[in-house]
């Protein structure tokens, strides 16, 4: 049992001690993915492989569509799509807004694509080197 009212030496310097040093481990709560600041030199040279990239717009329709988006995903390009037709508050043509875009992301899931819902008419599609 520790008395809050007296106070060893030993206390203190332990506690200087866990004060100074970082805490390399939460248990469960640790993150699985080290955090590292990216080399700005790296990233330009990354860039510069690239030899452009476009900014694609696509008014999504249907299925059909999904092979043009994922081939310009690929080529590093970037995919705004229009889908305000299949956004409409009809039940079907909400469910088949969901299934392309789960057919979009299982097929750029290898090559580390962002989807993301810009507004409820306009969806962006990018690949892994965009940050958000």
């Amino acid at each position: 049992m520790r008395f809050f009212s007296r106070k060893k030496e030993s206390d203190d310097e332990d506690q200087t001690k866990q004060a100074e040093s970082p805490i390399s481990s939460l248990g469960i709560f640790t993150p699985s993915i080290e955090v590292t600041q990216s080399d700005p030199v790296r990233e330009f040279r990354r860039m510069t492989e690239l030899d452009q990239i476009f900014i694609r717009s696509k008014k999504l329709e249907s299925l059909e569509d999904v092979p043009y988006i994922v081939n310009q995903v690929c080529n590093g390009n970037i995919v705004l799509l229009d889908i305000t037709k299949l956004n409409d508050g009809n039940e079907q043509n909400h469910l088949a807004l969901k299934r392309i875009i789960e057919r979009i992301r299982g097929e750029t899931r290898g090559y580390n694509a962002e989807i993301a819902l810009i507004n409820d008419g306009c969806m962006i599609v990018t690949p892994a080197f965009v940050k958000f």
